[in-house]
């Protein structure tokens, strides 16, 4: 059973105030933060509201008699009626359901006015759940926020606001870091931004680029999962990074990606074959150039100057100029 399902069931018995304060607190907590169940509670306590207006009519002994047939409950002749708890519980849970459900429609039928119901066809109303945003600050309403802290969540930076003189509103700003995990498909596009947000702003936070180009490269590098905003992350990483050995991993894993390479990718290739000042580097760009014609890729007029004049420059890395002249001949065999 999900737990909307159990906190579905539990509902007449929140209706009724049949819950101890824990699990009374705990559904609360779940209405609050489920969009499904608020409206189905929602339902529920209208419906409780509009058996409060209707006149207290007397349950005929014939249905008063089948209920408690219907959930084991006989009446016993002698003056002492045995009750358990647990008995209690389920007997109370079922006649709010039926009072909300079922007794709206005898009852209102009693009313002076007879009640009519019209035919109308059977819909679902979908509630989307509220979609969680990363965002560098925001303002919310305190109707938004759960007023239960879960955690021990590191809040600093706090200031005190008046936000309107006119009213009694109050505002509390401050910074907060809590630890979040999404979890996803590669090629959601959730994770790739996400990805791509750590691959360019590394300096701010850990991992290390380096580990997480690791990790990059694990993943995207495999068929299916690479994704041209990822290639063009690690191309600016290519461009941008002091550290050699960030540049080298980033040049590895594209060009273990292939064609996902953007366009804007292969610039950063050619801008590192031409100037970087780490040999590797300008190898590792030469392979990545090679190994993109290899898989279909057109490489343009430029590109190929550029490894035709590092094929023949004479101060330039010998292992280098031998893989620029490999690149050109598997372009034209």
């Amino acid at each position: 059973m999900s737990e909307c399902d159990f906190m579905r069931e539990s509902m007449p018995l929140l209706l009724t105030e049949a819950l101890d304060p824990v699990q009374r607190e705990q559904a609360h907590f779940h209405i609050e933060r489920c969009a499904a169940c608020g409206e189905e509670w929602n339902g529920y306590r209208e419906s409780w509201r509009m058996m409060g207006e209707l006149p207290e009519l007397e349950v005929p002994a014939a249905v008063k008699d089948r209920f408690l047939a219907s959930i084991g409950e006989g009446v016993p002749s002698g003056t002492v009626v045995p009750f358990w708890r647990r008995t209690a519980v389920r007997w109370m849970a079922e006649a709010a359901a039926i009072v909300v459900l079922v007794g709206g429609s005898y009852y209102a039928g009693h009313r002076t006015a007879p009640l009519r119901l019209e035919q109308t066809p059977a819909t679902i109303n979908a509630v989307a759940p509220a979609r969680y945003s990363i965002a560098e600050s925001r303002v919310l309403p305190a109707t938004a926020v759960s007023p239960i802290i879960e955690g021990r969540p590191d809040i600093q930076n706090i200031s005190f606001i008046d936000t309107n003189p006119n009213d009694d509103d109050i505002g509390v700003s401050f910074d907060i870091t809590s630890h979040v995990t999404v979890t996803g498909r590669p090629t959601d596009k959730t994770m790739v931004r996400l990805l791509r947000y750590v691959l360019e702003n590394e300096d701010r936070m850990t991992p290390s680029r380096s580990r997480a180009i690791d990790w990059v490269r694990a993943t995207y590098s495999r068929q299916g999962n690479t994704d041209p905003e990822i290639a063009e992350a690690l191309g600016r990483v290519l461009r941008n990074d002091a550290h050699e050995g960030v540049r080298i991993k980033a040049v590895e894993t594209l060009k273990r990606m292939g064609a996902g390479a953007a366009s804007d990718t292969r610039e950063a290739l050619i801008q590192a074959l031409k100037s970087d000042p780490n040999p590797a580097v300008r190898i590792k760009a030469v392979e990545a150039l090679a190994n993109l014609a290899r898989s279909g890729v057109t490489l343009d007029t430029a590109t190929l100057d550029m490894l035709r004049q590092k094929a023949v420059q004479s101060d330039e890395n010998v292992y280098l100029r031998v893989k620029a002249a490999e690149a050109l001949s598997s372009v034209h065999p």
